[in-house]
């Protein structure tokens, strides 16, 4: 449904070039594979699929390069655990074990037996399962449940085991208020898992844990052997009997370290300035996996680049600990296996989407140069390269701009961004002051921007639009430092971040100061709004489902963010002024251009009154702005349908609001509609 006061403006001011690159074929592409297995010599990882409503679909590679279904159609291998979803599924002895979306409960299916899958746990409503692990008896499940007692409010969670014959549940953990990374030691005497409390984010501080596990086959009283409130360990995994291998941040950079068991201190291990892990927005991430004769293969680097290396602690002297497999791949999804001979993820780089893929193994010291094996070719359109931008990794320094309203000084803070310039095979830049450029904000804000082939971008600089994302301050890929800087200035340091890259690209001639607009989803919504509101850099501005209101978002959002403006605004009720001073609704009169509100009505992690919010604030400034609402979206978009209609509205919306050179009359005296102003 669609709320519209932009109305019929005059002829478009900005004229997108042709391009072959449709919104219908930015929806036709294949979306980033999720989790990943090796299942003896088969290769096993789940998909989406726009196009059957959404859902995500277990697959297979065999080794003669079959890929087939795993799960029968109507199955959705998704779950809601902390909203945002953990493991959803693991390979079994003879199938797989997965949460099914509809219904929330786990069930079992052997693909090669025939007939339907079997649900393992009964239907309710209340009750969800997510970040599956298979312990090495094979016959059992154990899982993260997460029981609603008062919608996504009020919730308890813990690790359970469900054995694969009865379904009777078994509770193995409930130590902290959120829980992760259940595994069992090799030997079956103990376990480990991670946890943490309010008010602390996965990223802020956690716990590693190990107890006994007892004749009941549960947990006993545990010992907390890495992590704490300033410390985050967000994937263990266990080496031996004795020492488990675990990504934790005591320097300041996730690294890898191997923990004691039982006693004595943790041992980084090829430590540098780079992360080996990141933000655990989804429990059951992995950045790296052990292997049988004690080393790991690890995902490791920057937000420009990140690569897979072979980790030997063990390394003889005068071998390097780390070698770098030579992959054609500068970034990964978080998710990642391997056995004694090959490993397996999903990479991706400018010039390629995310593809599942294989490379072997060999030992310390060796020629890592091998091929990796492509197990999943897109289905989606075929692009010809001369559509797609060459992107460029760019730094930029705060005091080479001046500050945005409200922002403190940080003289030298260096922001980190990818730009993206216009690119058509049968056109040039434009002739004169630059071209239009659009500022991309990642949601997060505990987030970042990979720089990899992206349809959704190459859709904009395929019409004669540049594309800048940012990694401001309070991203991930750069360290505890630089993910802090946002701590207690959300709002505030995004803000200034993304007005220093828009600026600069003006000063360096490549874009028009009256054709800047920004954009971003989320928490990205929130910075896009803040922007508008809170400087005159921008023509206008883009949300998708974003928070507009913190004071309001922090009170009936879901459990696992309730806490989260702790830190990046301050606490409540104390910081309550801080919180309006902020707020883009509060400000709304301010705006420096019009709006595109984009939100779905089944989003339960920012509430769509948020967008309303926003709209009527406009409205009542007498600013233009399209508010559309999508039925059955969550928090993100699914459906085919949606993401072309999206990316049509927000085309539109340049059009209209970009002046042409020479024009710089404010896009805020453009009259609106009189037939649509006045809706809801």
């Amino acid at each position: 449904m669609n709320h519209s006061s932009l109305g019929p403006l005059t002829p478009p001011a900005f004229r997108a070039w042709d391009s072959d690159i449709t919104a219908a074929a930015v929806a036709r592409q294949d979306g980033t594979p999720g989790w990943v297995s090796l299942v003896g010599d088969d290769v096993w990882w789940d998909e989406p699929r726009p196009h059957e409503a959404g859902r995500r679909c277990v697959v297979r590679a065999k080794p003669d390069g079959t890929v087939e279904d795993v799960l029968p159609p109507g199955f959705d291998a998704r779950n809601s655990l902390h909203e945002y979803g953990g493991r959803s599924w693991r390979p079994t002895s003879d199938g797989l074990v997965f949460t099914h979306w509809s219904d929330r409960r786990l069930y079992v299916h052997h693909p090669d037996a025939g007939g339907a899958p079997r649900p393992l746990t009964p239907a309710r409503e209340n009750v969800t399962y997510g970040d599956l692990y298979v312990p090495p008896s094979g016959d059992e499940v154990w899982a993260v449940r997460e029981t609603r007692l008062d919608g996504v409010r009020t919730v308890e969670r813990a690790v359970v085991a469900v054995p694969f014959d009865s379904g009777v549940e078994r509770k193995l953990v409930e130590t902290h208020h959120f829980l992760t990374c259940a595994r069992l030691a090799p030997d079956g005497r103990h376990l480990s898992w991670i946890g943490w409390d309010h008010p602390n984010m996965p990223w802020d501080g956690t716990e590693l844990c190990v107890a006994p596990l007892t004749s009941r086959g549960t947990a006993g009283a545990h010992t907390v052997r890495a992590g704490g409130p300033r410390e985050s360990a967000v994937q263990a995994e266990w080496r031996d009997a004795e020492n488990l291998w675990a990504v934790t941040d005591p320097d300041g950079w996730w690294s890898l370290h191997i923990v004691p068991a039982h006693e004595g201190p943790a041992r980084a291990v090829g430590a540098a300035d780079e992360e080996f892990g990141g933000a655990l927005w989804k429990p059951g991430a992995s950045w790296f996996a052990p292997l049988p004769d004690g080393r790991a293969v690890a995902v490791h680097g920057t937000g420009a680049r990140r690569r897979i290396s072979l980790v030997d602690p063990d390394a003889p002297h005068g071998r390097p600990v780390m070698s770098e497999l030579d992959l054609p791949y500068t970034d990964f999804v978080h998710s990642i296996d391997a056995d004694a001979t090959r490993v397996v993820s999903a990479g991706a780089s400018p010039t390629a989407p995310y593809r599942v893929f294989t490379a072997p193994l060999v030992r310390t010291g060796a020629d890592v140069r091998h091929p990796a094996r492509t197990v999943s070719a897109p289905s989606g359109p075929s692009v010809a390269p001369a559509w797609l931008p060459r992107p460029t990794a760019r730094t930029f320094r705060r005091d080479a701009t001046r500050p945005a309203h409200g922002a403190a000084a940080e003289d030298g803070a260096v922001v980190h961004a990818h730009t993206y310039p216009p690119t058509h095979p049968d056109h040039t830049g434009p002739d004169g002051p630059g071209a239009p450029w659009v500022i991309f904000v990642h949601g997060g804000p505990t987030g970042d921007y990979p720089m990899v082939r992206d349809l959704e971008i190459a859709y904009f600089t395929s019409r004669g639009i540049g594309v800048a994302t940012v990694d401001y301050g309070g991203s991930v890929g750069y360290g505890r430092a630089y993910r802090e800087r946002l701590n207690g200035a959300w709002g505030v340091v995004d803000v200034q971040d993304c007005v220093t890259v828009a600026r600069a690209l003006v000063a360096e001639g490549l874009a028009d100061p009256g054709r800047l607009a920004i954009r971003g989803g989320s928490a990205g919504g929130w910075t896009a709004l803040a922007a508008l509101t809170r400087t005159d850099t921008f023509a206008g501005a883009v949300s998708f489902y974003g928070i507009t209101d913190p004071l309001t978002w922090a009170a009936t959002t879901h459990d696992f963010e309730s806490r989260y403006l702790d830190r990046l605004i301050g606490p409540l009720p104390q910081c309550a002024a801080l919180y309006e001073h902020r707020s883009p609704v509060l400000a709304a009169g301010n705006a420096s251009g019009p709006a595109l509100l984009l939100h779905g009505l089944d989003d339960a992690i920012v509430d769509p009154a948020q967008s309303t919010a926003m709209a009527r604030a406009l409205r009542a400034a007498g600013i233009p702005c399209e508010h559309t609402e999508f039925p059955g979206e969550r928090h993100g978009w699914r459906r085919a349908e949606t993401i072309r209609a999206a990316l049509d509205a927000e085309i539109r919306f340049y059009e209209r609001i970009f002046a042409p050179p020479g024009d710089r009359t404010s896009s805020r005296e453009t009259p609106a509609s009189p037939d649509m102003a006045g809706q809801p």
